[in-house]
């Protein structure tokens, strides 16, 4: 039978099976670059020349790749404090502030990176948007952390 349980460990490996992924990218982002420079470049709209992708294209994917490793990392932290019971406490909402901070980071690379390949402004609007999202539920959790603080002490 599916409970919270299982789903909280699914939830732990999926994001340690994430931070492997990026991991792996990480070494393969030249040959994406490359890959990316030559097969679809071509068709996409850009402001800059397409023989000058490469350099902006490595340099956005490892800027991404390691604010996804930093992203992954508070969810990490998130994850274990809800395993040990500890929902509504600062040190989680503080989690998902850097979340939303970095997602927002990467929506401003990934926009910048548009002006080579226009695609990339759809990722970083959606990336943003992401960003304002886990804004909106940090604030719930601030809230969440107030109200539970007040009850301790009422208690």
């Amino acid at each position: 039978m599916w409970n919270k349980d299982k789903s909280l460990i699914l939830s732990r490996i999926l994001t340690l099976a994430a931070a492997m992924a990026a991991v792996i990218v990480a070494i393969f982002i030249p040959s994406i670059s490359e890959w990316y420079q030559f097969e679809m470049a071509a068709e996409a709209n850009s402001i800059f020349d397409r023989s000058t992708i490469f350099i902006p294209l490595c340099v956005t994917l490892y800027l991404c790749d390691v604010l996804a490793l930093a992203a992954l990392w508070n969810l990490h932290i998130l994850l274990r404090n809800i395993s040990k019971d500890e929902v509504f406490i600062q040190n989680n909402t503080n989690c998902l502030r850097r979340i939303s901070w970095i997602c927002m980071g990467v929506g401003v690379i990934m926009m910048l990176f548009g002006l080579w390949s226009s695609i990339f402004i759809f990722f970083g609007m959606c990336a943003l948007m992401f960003g304002l999202i886990m804004r909106v539920l940090k604030n719930v959790f601030e809230k969440a952390v107030e109200i539970k603080s007040e009850n301790d002490f009422t208690i």
